[in-house]
């Protein structure tokens, strides 16, 4: 991951370079007579190094949260996506792959394009975001209208949960669950209980980002729709359209609110 950032990238192999240098000197000096101290040398070499690398990745990880992320926080997702892309594209190797496909397969479900996200998908192999994947696929199923499919998955991600020990991701993938649930009930006609999920996520998300209250207030005011309360639906299409940028939130939030105006004038 360090590779994305030319600056990062280059001071860790500088660094690096360093350390061997040094231990390559110091070993010259300190084993003339026996090879012994090389021993605790090159360990401690192997450790100055893993270390390095441990650092500079951590430095990168920060870099790209401070700024790309917030792109896709605050609806800017065609830019997250170029910026995501621009940065890893033939730098991403090993776990790295899997890493990238599951970040930028956030963005492609945020503006509707599944078939993306399907590939994505496929490329995620890493043991760790295996979740990230069946998170992934639950959305990717759902949206082809394969709720069989979508609750195998949801079955792999429960599997998955037993061994997380993150409390907060836990709730995250939680959160992923009962998300789909309602939608697969929703679908088939049933509202119960859906409306209050989706008030409590809108109350209690902290922080509550743009591309997350837009998500909410969408699936709020279509509920609200399907119930046959078009005025109370009315508000929360237009705070999806108001925080949407240029997500899937905001361009079916104005398609229902055509649709009840579309209705309204028939009646009148």
């Amino acid at each position: 991951m360090i590779s994305i950032y030319k600056k990062y990238h280059v001071a860790y192999w500088c660094i690096g370079i360093l350390e061997i240098i040094g231990m390559v000197i110091a070993n010259v000096i300190l084993c003339k007579r026996n090879w012994y101290p090389a021993i605790p040398v090159t360990a401690v070499t192997i450790m100055l190094v893993l270390v390095d690398a441990f650092i500079f990745t951590r430095l990168t990880s920060r870099k790209f949260s401070k700024e790309v992320f917030p792109l896709f926080y605050n609806c800017q997702v065609h830019k997250f996506i170029d910026e995501t892309n621009r940065l890893f594209k033939k730098k991403a190797k090993g776990p790295v792959v899997s890493m990238y496909n599951s970040i930028v397969a956030r963005g492609y479900g945020s503006i509707d394009d599944y078939d993306s996200v399907y590939e994505c998908c496929q490329k995620i192999k890493t043991k760790s975001y295996m979740s990230e994947y069946h998170r992934l696929m639950i959305e990717y199923y759902l949206k082809n209208d394969q709720l069989d499919k979508a609750q195998e998955e949801i079955e792999a991600l429960r599997k998955l949960m037993e061994k997380m020990k993150n409390p907060k991701y836990i709730e995250s993938c939680e959160d992923s669950i009962k998300n789909a649930e309602f939608y697969m009930r929703i679908q088939q006609g049933n509202y119960e209980g859906a409306e209050e999920h989706y008030q409590k996520q809108l109350e209690t998300i902290k922080p509550l980002y743009p591309i997350t209250e837009a998500s909410y207030s969408h699936a709020l005011g279509k509920l609200l729709f399907l119930k046959g309360e078009p005025e109370r639906a009315r508000k929360y299409l237009q705070v999806a359209i108001d925080l949407g940028g240029d997500t899937k939130y905001k361009k079916f939030a104005e398609e229902l609110l055509q649709e009840i105006s579309r209705k309204r004038d028939n009646v009148i």
